[in-house]
């Protein structure tokens, strides 16, 4: 590993080898007496310069402390820049207790902006992280701040960060921000998300729905009382699908078939395109709640079709491989990468995504910890109709899912954009079949394919081959080979490393849980084939209405898999939120979220009756928008027969 690898917070610091013998502020310029004596350290010996933050010894014991609470009001995007600061975690070195992230901002000034100070409560100073420059887009110059820290074994930290001068200037009260980093030995908490916009047929978001911001400040409020250490986004982190609104979309698609899919995608288009997702991404990012918590919990993120536009990769081919769409996809791409994965086309492995031999897509494989490995497949990048991952990506998947199990690894957590395990779609593809051309995005089968105005206005001018293109779900009888191809490589990697397979998904608008199980099973806690599906959505979307529910209950089976295994979904909604009694327990249509605990045993004293388990909450939304109700499904380790 090279020296600026190993030492991001200082690896622009120029010219030290030759003043070794300097005064620090002769190293990192006019630093005031009290920053002098809190910078960096300098080792002449390895004639190189120790990062504080790493190798600086531990001010205090390692042990629980219980975090303190914060005002969020004070808690605002950066002043002197467009967008920004976002937090992103990449990995956890377990065996050199390696905490791994980085910091986004987006400014229009010229100047290199400031460094980012960083300061660990249980370290003497201060460490710094100097700007990477990713990306320009029309004045906008994109900037990454690598992060790495020291983990302690029992202590979770709260680390604070700044940037070193506000619009030039250093001042005695900088604008602060912080997170949160776990103790290695105790629980990684984290909280997942999806379906976080409007989409354009919610006619009165802030009647109806108070908004986009309850869920976001109880998800904020979660956090405050027990610290979330990462936050995941299932997909749909952002609706994009207003850039077909934009005059030089609307102008395309008024255009004939033929002319449509001919045409070039220009630089007038490009521009367009490439303007929208920016102010909107900007606009998204540094609204809200939203905002606040994307400064506060490092994200992991993978990517959805609204992140693109709706249904992006389930188009027929002529419509899907046309110029003009594979431009938009590529400018979605581009600020995809910077706005919520901290890299560009380049940068992608510095970042911690992988690529596999098809070219395609990033996924990201990352360790929560020394207990849960996850892995966020990047579903959207090389789908088509007949195929969401290519053979590549799933031959690179298993091998490097396999490479990264700890021996201390109990879950392994698969993040799919749309649930793996859910009621079968072939009754509502059978429906279809006699609609013909005339879903609408108020029907019903549109609100099951979780279809809305912008796919609509694409195959209302393309044609009517709806039953072909509403093949977005793992439900769809389109990918029940490949989904039976998925399950069965993880059912292999959890015979043979003894770990537990759950799957979290989202897009669909409601709140659930299935299982896939054993046939032969007669105990779910040995029985490897056993792998719970969480589905939690929308945090901000509006929720189908009933008749989807109905609809979605009436073809709730138990269907056969392979031959060994099978699949349903399971009840878990007695009550609604209100306390009444609910006649279909098993899919909730209300806002939520779900937030997840790692519930850590005493390994020392083998006690093992809350040990390694996951318990994920389901947080629904209340009638009044105001609070939740809880709908909690724990999920155990895979016990050996000797457990």
């Amino acid at each position: 590993m090279t020296f600026n690898e190993d030492h991001p917070h200082l690896s622009v610091i120029g010219d030290f080898v030759s003043k070794i013998g300097d005064k620090i502020n002769g190293l990192l310029g006019n630093e005031t007496k009290e920053e002098e004596k809190e910078v960096v350290e300098v080792n002449d010996r390895e004639n190189i310069i120790v990062d504080p933050l790493l190798e600086g010894q531990d001010q205090c014991d390692d042990c629980k402390v219980e975090a303190g609470r914060q005002d969020y009001e004070l808690i605002n995007p950066s002043s002197q820049f467009k967008c920004g600061p976002i937090l992103r975690y990449q990995d956890i070195h377990t065996e050199r207790r390696r905490w791994i992230g980085s910091v986004l901002i987006v400014t229009d000034k010229e100047e290199q902006p400031p460094r980012l100070v960083l300061r660990d409560p249980t370290k003497a100073r201060v460490g710094f992280s100097h700007p990477r420059q990713l990306d320009s887009w029309e004045g906008n110059h994109f900037y990454r701040y690598d992060i790495h820290l020291q983990l302690m074994a029992h202590r979770e930290k709260k680390i604070e960060y700044w940037f070193e001068k506000e619009n030039g200037e250093k001042v005695a009260e900088p604008q602060k921000w912080n997170f949160y980093v776990p103790a290695l030995e105790e629980g990684h908490n984290w909280a997942f998300y999806s379906c976080n916009g409007f989409t354009s047929d919610v006619a009165d978001p802030e009647g109806d729905f108070h908004g986009a911001n309850p869920l976001w400040n109880d998800l904020l409020a979660a956090h405050d009382q027990n610290p979330f250490h990462t936050m995941i986004g299932g997909g749909d982190q952002i609706y994009n699908d207003d850039v077909l609104e934009t005059p030089e979309m609307v102008e395309w698609l008024k255009m004939d078939g033929d002319e449509r899919i001919n045409l070039e995608f220009n630089n007038e288009k490009r521009y367009a395109v490439e303007k929208y997702y920016f102010d909107h991404y900007v606009q998204h990012f540094t609204t809200g709640s939203y905002s606040k918590a994307l400064s506060l919990i490092p994200s992991v993120n993978t990517w959805d079709d609204h992140d693109i536009i709706d249904g992006y990769g389930s188009y027929p081919p002529k419509y899907q491989t046309c110029e003009v769409m594979q431009g938009i996809g590529a400018a979605a791409a581009r600020f995809y990468l910077l706005f919520q994965q901290h890299a560009n086309a380049n940068t992608t492995d510095h970042a911690g995504l992988q690529t596999s031999a098809s070219g395609k897509g990033w996924n990201c494989i990352t360790h929560l910890g020394k207990r849960t490995l996850m892995v966020l497949p990047d579903t959207r990048s090389e789908r088509s109709k007949e195929m969401i991952l290519s053979n590549e990506t799933y031959e690179m998947l298993e091998t490097e899912i396999r490479s990264k199990l700890l021996p201390t690894t109990k879950h392994l957590v698969i993040i799919l954009g749309t649930p793996l395990v859910y009621p079968a779609l072939k009754f509502f593809e059978d429906a279809l079949e006699k609609l013909g051309d005339k879903l609408s995005r108020g029907s019903v089968i549109g609100k099951v394919f979780g279809k809305c105005k912008a796919f609509e206005n694409v195959l209302g001018q393309f044609g009517p081959e709806l039953l072909d293109d509403l093949v977005d779900s793992w439900a769809c009888t389109v990918h029940t080979e490949e989904k039976r191809k998925m399950v069965e490589m993880l059912q292999a990697i959890a015979v043979e490393h003894n770990v537990r397979v759950t799957f979290v998904g989202g897009d669909v608008h409601v709140g659930g849980a299935g299982r896939l199980f054993g046939n032969e099973s007669q105990d779910r806690l040995t029985d490897p084939y056993d792998m719970v599906q969480i589905v939690s959505s929308a945090i901000v979307n509006a929720p189908p209405p009933g008749a989807v529910i109905t609809a979605l209950h009436t073809c709730s089976k138990t269907y056969s898999l392979n031959d060994v295994t099978s699949e349903e979904m399971t009840e878990i909604f007695h009550e609604d939120v209100d306390g009444s009694p609910l006649e279909k327990k098993k899919l909730l249509n209300r806002r939520n979220w779900c937030e997840v605990r790692e519930l850590v045993g005493d390994h020392h004293h083998q006690q093992q009756n809350q040990e390694d388990q996951l318990q994920f909450t389901l947080r629904v939304e209340n009638l009044d928008h105001v609070g939740v109700t809880k709908y909690p499904i724990v999920v155990d380790y895979l016990h050996t027969r000797e457990d």
